[in-house]
């Protein structure tokens, strides 16, 4: 009971920490929203965690069902890092050169991957302990608030580029043009990119609950 309670609190506020930056983004220095790009992905790990947490935090680093996902965290992470040195190297203008070639909005993109990385060692996590439930184990919050991060990446990126159209309107209109949103793939001309890639993130979602520990539990 008690620790349904602190699950509870614990969704609330994050929940409502999430969209504050989505609200007073366009109206903040850039330097500062530099610092408020990252609340989304340090929300996720504001969890207060109860002692299985510390019983099994071994066990996330030497098991072999773990190591997929924390793969796939590093990807992410890198991806954000090479990003974020690109975007520091840049001095004015636009740019649409490397990772930024690819997709719009790579250091989003690399927070999305290392979340889901992160969540998936997760959903191993509780799939291994199936007495916890899909809710109460330490890091079942981790999968479930995912979704949360990734949507709030979302509307950042929507967000951000109504600024850059202002500041690079022809450059930026052409940029948009060639390169996708948030996702290297092929998007339809007539769903816009960042609706389509809302229904990236909801199938990766299903991946993640349903198919990801399937697929662990069969090869390892």
């Amino acid at each position: 009971m008690r620790l349904k309670i602190k699950d509870k609190i614990s969704k609330l506020w994050t929940s409502l920490l999430v969209p504050l930056p989505i609200l007073f983004i366009q109206v903040i220095p850039s330097f500062i929203y530099r610092g408020i790009m990252l609340l989304p992905v340090l929300s996720y790990f504001t969890r207060p965690f109860d002692e299985r947490f510390y019983e099994d935090l071994g066990l996330l680093f030497r098991t072999p069902s773990h190591i997929p996902g924390w793969a796939i965290a590093s990807f992410g992470f890198l991806l954000f890092i090479i990003a974020l040195t690109s975007m520091l190297k840049k001095r004015g203008g636009l740019l649409t050169s490397g990772l930024y070639g690819k997709v719009r909005h790579p250091q989003y993109l690399g927070f999305i991957v290392m979340t889901w990385g992160i969540s998936a060692v997760s959903v191993i996590w509780e799939f291994q302990r199936p007495w916890l439930g899909l809710s109460s184990g330490v890091f079942g919050y981790f999968s479930h608030h995912w979704v949360v991060v990734s949507l709030a990446y979302v509307a950042l990126a929507f967000l951000e580029e109504r600024y850059l159209l202002k500041k690079h309107p022809q450059e930026y209109k052409e940029y948009k043009e060639k390169v996708p949103f948030l996702f290297p793939v092929p998007h339809p001309k007539k769903i816009p990119q960042p609706i389509f890639d809302l229904g990236i993130i909801i199938l990766f979602s299903f991946v993640l609950q349903e198919i990801y520990p399937r697929i662990i539990q069969i090869l390892i």
